[in-house]
């Protein structure tokens, strides 16, 4: 049954199967917690039970998984399910269950990757028909906190006049980011992020990876089990290991390397996040060596005499300085920055060759 694929998120499970059992189903929900870790698949999951046509009522109020109504969600393509959602950070749109996230081109603000009002505008109208085949019209809206001003104060509308037939669920990494006045009209279920005891038994029971693996990948996951899964060993560790290139080559001031990788990482746009944040996480455990020299806080516990190597080497203020240089680049990026241009910059600064604070 589908609330049982959802790993590690207990109470949110009970909450919403007590939500359907006792009949108690709120009309807006806000999903919040960190990326990866299932607030998307609960969704989803609650979605089948709303408008299960075999409900297990004697039971936690789950879906039978098996009916019309759970196969159209489960390939989302059902009528009364309408998505604003994230497809590898554009926007994917389906005539019947999803909508592009910048449905139209009254706003000014052009950025990709934010909400813009006519989305919600044409998500109004989907909710304002009844439900055509099942008990409940549904909205899901991955990242809310990607609105903007006027799609906020435009949805806002939507949450105080709800149809008795409709679920909303909001979904966000970033719970402060969103207006009080939507926060405050929605019931919050927080999702929590796991331990890395738990990810490994996860791994090594459902997907069968290797202890030694499992273990490395459940601390590289940082308690996020979607992340964790995405993971392929050999991959994570090449990537890994380009990165630790990169941070040796900064401090060493290796202009060869910065330029050459830099030309070589900007034609992998896509991977770019992904690889600062196995940056950020070297750095980051390079203070903590530096700092307390102790194991159990390390994340790349596995490589921990090379980290120890570089820490050594450097002052605590020039390690922070690095992590500055990443956020900014991360931010750059985001901004649809050159990435060539970025990378080589942060790589310089992370060296100090530019302000000559590297000892």
């Amino acid at each position: 049954m589908s609330f049982n694929n959802i790993l590690g998120q207990e109470r949110a499970k009970r909450i919403l199967e007590n939500s359907l059992t006792k009949g108690t189903v709120s009309h807006a929900y806000l999903f919040a917690g960190e990326e990866g870790i299932g607030k998307k698949l609960t969704a989803i999951t609650f979605a089948k039970a709303l408008n299960c046509l075999n409900p297990i009522i004697a039971g936690n109020g789950d879906s039978c998984d098996e009916c019309l109504s759970c196969r159209n969600i489960n390939s989302l393509n059902h009528p009364d399910l309408t998505i604003i959602k994230k497809e590898g950070g554009d926007a994917k749109a389906n005539t019947i269950s999803e909508l592009k996230r910048n449905f139209g081109d009254e706003d000014e603000d052009k950025e990709s990757r934010s909400i813009k009002i006519g989305a919600i505008r044409e998500l109004q109208r989907r909710l304002s028909l009844k439900p055509y085949e099942g008990k409940r019209k549904i909205a899901i809206i991955d990242c809310a906190e990607d609105m903007i001003t006027a799609s906020f104060n435009a949805f806002l509308k939507t949450l105080e006049e709800p149809s008795g037939e409709t679920v909303i669920i909001l979904i966000t990494s970033n719970l402060h980011s969103l207006l009080p006045t939507i926060v405050s009209r929605c019931q919050i279920i927080k999702f929590n992020t796991l331990s890395n005891e738990h990810i490994k038994e996860i791994l090594i029971k459902n997907y069968h990876i290797k202890e030694g693996e499992a273990s490395i990948i459940s601390s590289l996951s940082r308690g996020r089990l979607g992340r964790a899964v995405a993971m392929d060993y050999r991959s994570v560790c090449k990537l890994r290991e380009e990165a630790l290139k990169l941070v040796t080559a900064s401090i060493t001031k290796d202009t060869e390397y910065i330029f050459t990788e830099s030309k070589r990482l900007a034609g992998k746009k896509e991977a770019l996040p992904e690889f600062l944040n196995f940056i950020n996480d070297l750095i980051r455990d390079t203070i903590v060596i530096n700092k307390t020299g102790r194991d159990d806080h390390i994340i790349n516990k596995d490589i921990r005499d090379k980290l120890e190597e570089l820490s050594v080497k450097l002052k605590a203020p020039f390690i922070i300085n690095m992590y500055e240089a990443v956020h900014k680049t991360e931010i750059l990026l985001k901004k649809n920055a050159n990435p060539q241009l970025a990378i080589e910059t942060m790589m310089m600064e992370m060296g100090g060759i530019r302000d000559d604070r590297f000892q």
